[in-house]
């Protein structure tokens, strides 16, 4: 607050200058600035908030990361135990909770899938939106993952083929789904993808551009293989 009032006098004087005298800008600032030992106290902390912001946005991604990891090496003790299990089998996984594991080869990816899509939940690099049917079940499983943050599990999505396949294990067993085309680009508001459906299908989805929320990538598979009983 004391910058910003600093800075207004700032340039409050500066113009008054260049009004009054007819003097050029960058002469009167240095003017003031030669003159005013507030106005060079101000302009140092402006200097210091914009390093600190900086410092900021550069390093965030990072420490982004360094939670993600040690937040995954809980979920994936969680994911063994025999608790969890019995939340899985009874449908009562709570949002933040491990619910799958969720590996394609193809682009290096191997992570635990909590439940829930919230900003919390999804501090863990992916979830799985609970509308969706649950990871190998029969439907449309959704599952919502980072592109440049919180581990960036989602961050080659768009390398992926028609083809490639994705691995689900869960508590009860594993499946396989193999891509039935290239990845493509919705709005936002194209709810649709994750809609219930009659076949059995993976669809993931993460922010498109990388570092942009404006449009969404879309990555759908279908189920070739499971080892649980009924799927």
């Amino acid at each position: 607050m004391l910058i910003a009032i600093a800075l207004g006098l700032l340039a409050v004087t500066v113009v008054a200058l260049v009004a009054v005298a007819g003097v050029n800008p960058v002469d009167a600032l240095v003017d003031v600035l030669r003159r005013r030992p507030w106005a060079r106290r101000a302009l140092s902390g402006v200097a210091v908030v914009m390093a600190l912001v900086a410092v900021g946005v550069l390093t965030y991604p990072f420490w982004t990361d360094v939670y993600q990891d040690r937040l995954q090496v809980r979920l994936e003790r969680q994911l063994a135990s025999p608790s969890l299990e019995r939340a899985y089998r009874t449908g009562r996984v709570k949002t933040g909770d491990s619910l799958t594991r969720l590996k394609i080869p193809a682009i290096g990816v191997d992570v635990v899938v909590v439940e829930g899509t919230t900003q919390s939940a999804l501090r863990a690099g992916a979830g799985h939106y609970p509308a969706t049917s649950l990871p190998c079940a029969d439907g449309n499983v959704g599952i919502a993952g980072h592109r440049t943050t919180y581990g960036r599990p989602f961050n080659h999505l768009d390398e992926l083929h028609e083809g490639d396949v994705v691995i689900l294990e869960t508590p009860v067993g594993k499946c396989t789904y193999r891509m039935k085309g290239k990845p493509f680009v919705v709005e936002p508001e194209a709810t649709y993808v994750i809609a219930p459906t009659d076949i059995s299908q993976l669809t993931l989805t993460t922010c498109h551009p990388k570092g942009s929320a404006r449009e969404r990538l879309i990555v759908q598979a279908d189920r070739v293989s499971s080892t649980i009983e009924g799927a």
